[in-house]
């Protein structure tokens, strides 16, 4: 039996209200975000050997500017899958990445661009799970909206790769990439803490793609690096579950 939240009425539904709606909180933890990733971005760009405010505020805006989109794009398909399985997303800030990102910052004095995009936690909606199978929260449906993220990210840093000559698309390019590559970290505050414990596989075979296609997206058509990047994922993902297949059935004798 199919749940509640994949009717297609209640669907549209609490898309609007829970996926699309934002609480004061996430708004505020939304902001902060962007606005210390673009301090990030624009630390060292304040002119080279004077003091330029022009340059500064241009390059502060320009980083904003692109934290939102890539903001936008690594939250809308969580959120639109998160409510497919019936659930609330949540935006929460990777605190513990951006504080890791101001320190880098300036012990780097900018030249090294660190940070954590943040992660969705996901609330139970009681009568939108109704029909589940598993009817409580399931962490696989969480790693499976929570991959969109970064996914979303790399290819759209890969749709833009045809204007890479453009200074501005390429820092956009990079802006995303380091998105989709830091989302992975299994670390607090980042989706790839949510994917890598209960499922280190399917995070295995996410970080293939992202890897994989941030190799090539610079000298690819974009359709040939996804494509790359895809089988980078499956072969990563089959060496890892190889590796661990062997070990399980030597009893400890192999790699692990």
């Amino acid at each position: 039996m199919a749940s509640h939240a994949k009717e297609y009425r209640t669907f549209f539904y609490n898309l609007k209200r829970y996926g699309f709606t934002f609480s004061p909180e996430e708004k505020k933890q939304m902001l902060t975000t962007i606005a210390l990733i673009a301090f990030f971005y624009s630390f060292n760009k304040w002119g080279t050997v004077t003091f330029d405010f022009f340059s500064g505020i241009t390059n502060l805006l320009l980083g904003a500017l692109f934290a939102t989109i890539a903001l936008a794009a690594n939250q809308v398909g969580q959120r639109f899958l998160a409510v497919y399985y019936g659930y609330d997303p949540v935006y929460q800030s990777g605190m513990l990445g951006l504080m890791i990102g101001l320190v880098v910052t300036f012990a780097s004095r900018g030249y090294l661009f660190f940070f954590f995009p943040g992660a969705i936690n996901i609330r139970h909606l009681t009568a939108s799970r109704l029909g589940e199978f598993r009817y409580y929260t399931n962490d696989w449906e969480w790693a499976k909206a929570g991959c969109l993220g970064p996914l979303f990210n790399i290819f759209l840093a890969a749709m833009f790769s045809p204007w890479k000559t453009n200074p501005i698309i390429f820092q956009f390019m990079m802006v995303n990439i380091l998105f989709a590559i830091y989302s992975l970290i299994p670390l607090p505050g980042s989706t790839g803490f949510y994917i890598f414990y209960p499922h280190i596989h399917f995070w295995t075979f996410i970080v293939g793609i992202v890897l994989g296609c941030t190799a090539v997206v610079f000298f690819l058509p974009p359709i040939f690096a996804i494509l790359f990047g895809l089988i980078v994922g499956i072969v990563a993902m089959w060496q890892h579950f190889g590796t661990d297949y062997e070990y399980i059935v030597k009893g400890g004798g192999g790699h692990h």
